[in-house]
């Protein structure tokens, strides 16, 4: 029995290596019960069963132990597997894989990924306890929960954490398993004992500089990412003068400590009408990546009122956010919501970026070509606006000695050119900005955020515009407030923002420095003075502006006292860099060749798939065609055979359903690779149609078993 518990307990400890790719919260529960079901079950059977017949009660045991915890809403009675619940289970450990590879780590609280780590524990547990039971050897029982410590390392690499605990857990867990299982004495066992209680902080210090990888191997770079999903729908800068035409508007409460402006969109593409974002979102499970530099790190708490999506509002760069459906840009930090609709609350901390007026004065511009391209008219001929707008930013900025100082003076002469009129017509395009500078010279932070970026960009500095809102006013009993309680006040508090706060600004990019924001849009005067005040710009901004433009000393930076500043070290690919190695060796290379003949033949049928020319493409369905049927072991071989014989002999393995598409596919293969008539993308796709057919045929009439086999050998590897 004591051995038992030992193989639960370093099984529960694999298991828990996890805590990189799902929340502790999540995991620990998930864990406890597919590491402690088998356990007590093993016992309960041990010498009732043969091992044949314990392995469809573990199972049974495991749909219903899932169906009980994860999946309640589709059992029966809660905790009885359903057909609906097998079904959720199956898919979900059999997709795991896939959305843990394509979403930033750590996976949202909610997700059925974590289906995955309850099956790896359970199998491994239950294969541990039968070999401690039935066997008396010493080792192979923990090799049974190598594989999940292998497995939870892979898929950390890209996740928060350290696999180091865990790994100086599972060595000590071995050496204790050994102990017992050798029969040694009590004495023993408590030195044991005691080693183990010191192979974990002797671990988390001396891991870090053991041999290891420099850069941590992600399995991720084997995987073709999906691209991220753009967010379509009518530009936030196109709605500021909406917003601005109903100022009473209530669009959503934030409770937090800070008066930062609140950023929505960003928007970094021009096509010489309207200025458009080109962010791709991706789920998130919290986590932000990409911060850094020094950051004063800001908590809120936002609550959506008549905000239309599916931006969703967060001060500077998010580092965290929490919430249902949200998804993140992780280029901007630009946060969205597949769910945003009025009443949604969801948390975001953030990082405000602090500059250095000494350290801009410095910089270059960054290189960022997409963020200069000023593009041509519809008829591809270079607009005249184009050299008028060149001409204007030259005069703004004449005699600025650095980047930095084009930038802030050209946004003092955008304020003191012009006058901020929210009465002003919308539009941002060529002709819109131009009567703008020239004429009117009256206007909304439309129009004065658009025109500092395209000025900006005609004399090479990359820009991008910001649409946002300033803090809002305080709000006494606003939503969310009395749900929130004392909370809400040691944060200090909900303020209310309305459409009359919505505030346009533009950033700059810097050489090592990243975006910097500048605020060319004047102060709002009834009476049409105000001279070169900036609207909604921060404290910081108008002191490091105004010591640019005047060359003075660095202004003192402005403390927060409800902000705790915090240095954000800049990410690196991989947080789980200082794991430990040498234990999880064996494992990692059964993992390592697990994946590859998992992966690689995928990536082969995704590259023929994609191949450049029609004819490529379809001589790539033949022979991923081919690859499949001597995978499922029918006798065919490409380079002896031709494509009919080959077709005739697989139609002999799978039956008449199989002559079409393999007769179709042999002759188009034929004709590309022969033929004198050139086939088009429309052979390509009904080649690559027919191969799904056979490929469903397969998977009907060949058995499990025999592709299975197949699907492991080495020889995937390379056909």
């Amino acid at each position: 029995m004591a051995a038992v518990a030992v193989v639960v307990l370093l099984v529960a400890s694999a298991g828990m290596a996890f805590d990189g790719v799902f929340p502790v919260g999540a995991l620990v529960p998930v864990v406890a019960v597919a590491a402690g079901g088998p356990g007590v079950l093993a016992l309960v059977l041990a010498g009732r069963l043969p091992v044949w017949g314990t392995i469809p009660v573990s199972v049974l045991a495991w749909l219903t132990a899932v169906s009980a915890t994860l999946f309640r809403a589709d059992a029966w009675l809660g905790f009885v597997p359903s057909p609906a619940a097998v079904r959720a289970a199956l898919i979900g450990v059999r997709d795991a894989g896939g959305v843990l590879l394509t979403t930033i780590l750590p996976a949202a609280p909610g997700s059925t990924a974590i289906v995955l780590v309850s099956f790896l524990v359970w199998a491994a547990t239950t294969a541990g306890t039968e070999l401690v039971l039935r066997s008396r050897a010493i080792l192979p029982p923990a090799a049974a929960a190598l594989p999940v410590l292998a497995v939870a390392i892979v898929f950390g690499v890209a996740g928060e954490g350290s696999g180091v605990p865990y790994a100086a857990v599972f060595a000590g867990l071995v050496l204790l398993l050994a102990l017992v299982r050798a029969g040694r004495s009590v004495g023993a066992l408590v030195a044991g004992g005691v080693l183990l209680a010191v192979l974990v902080p002797v671990g988390v210090v001396v891991g870090p500089v053991l041999p290891r990888a420099e850069r941590p191997y992600d399995v991720r770079e084997l995987v073709e990412q999906p691209p991220p999903r753009p967010i379509r729908g009518v530009s936030a800068l196109d709605q500021v003068s909406a917003w601005l035409q109903n100022p009473q508007r209530e669009l959503f409460t934030v409770s937090t400590s800070s008066e930062a402006n609140l950023r929505l969109a960003v928007l970094d593409t021009f096509d010489g009408v309207s200025w458009t974002s080109s962010a791709g979102f991706v789920p998130t499970g919290g986590r932000v990546p990409g911060a850094a530099g020094e950051r004063d790190i800001v908590e809120q708490r936002f609550t959506l009122q008549k905000l239309p999506g599916p931006w969703l509002p967060a001060a500077d760069r998010p580092l965290r956010a929490i919430g249902p459906g949200i998804v993140v840009d992780p280029a901007t930090g630009a946060l969205a919501g597949t769910q945003a609709r009025e009443g949604l609350t969801y948390e975001v901390t953030s990082g405000l970026r602090r500059f250095s007026a000494a350290e801009l004065r410095g910089a270059g511009p960054a290189a960022d070509p997409a963020a200069l391209r000023l593009p041509d008219g519809p008829d591809g001929r270079t607009p005249p606006q184009r050299a008028r707008l060149r001409d204007l930013a030259r005069r703004a900025t004449a005699g600025a000695r650095g980047p930095a100082q084009q930038a802030a003076k050209l946004a003092a002469y955008l304020r003191k050119l012009a006058v901020n009129d929210v009465n002003s017509p919308p539009g941002h395009g060529y002709r819109s900005i131009e009567f703008f500078l020239t004429e009117s010279k009256r206007g909304t932070t439309e129009q004065f955020a658009a025109s500092f970026a395209l000025l900006a960009r005609s004399i090479g500095l990359p820009s991008r515009i910001v649409v946002g809102f300033r803090p809002g006013e305080p709000a006494d009993g606003a939503p969310g407030e009395a749900a929130s309680g004392a909370a809400d006040g040691a944060a200090g508090g909900v303020r209310q923002v309305r459409g009359g706060d919505v505030l346009a600004w533009a950033e700059v990019a810097f050489d090592g420095i990243g975006w910097v924001p500048f605020y060319p849009t004047p102060s709002r005067t009834r009476a049409g003075e105000g001279g070169d005040v900036a609207e909604g710009a921060p404290k910081q901004a108008r002191e490091i502006e105004q010591a640019i433009n005047n060359e003075s000393s660095e202004p003192e930076h402005a403390k927060t006292p409800t902000a705790k500043a915090t240095p954000v070290p800049e990410p690196r690919p991989g947080a789980a860099d200082g794991m430990l190695l040498w234990p999880a060796v064996p494992g990692g290379l059964v993992v390592l060749y697990l994946v590859a003949v998992g992966v690689v033949p995928r990536v082969r049928r995704s590259r023929r798939r994609r191949a450049a020319s029609a004819a490529g493409r379809v001589v790539g369905a033949w022979r991923q065609t081919v690859s499949r049927l001597r995978g499922a072991g029918i006798p065919v071989s490409s380079g002896a055979l031709t494509a009919r014989e080959v077709a005739y002999r697989a139609e002999a393995g799978l039956g008449a359903e199989a002559r079409e598409p393999l007769t179709v596919l042999a002759d188009l293969a034929n004709l590309a690779t022969f033929g004198a008539a050139p086939v088009d993308h429309a052979d390509a796709d009904l080649a690559w149609r027919h191969y799904t057919a056979v490929d469903a045929l397969v998977r009907r009439r060949v058995p499990v078993t025999r592709r299975l086999v197949r699907r492991l050998s080495p020889l995937t590897l390379f056909r």
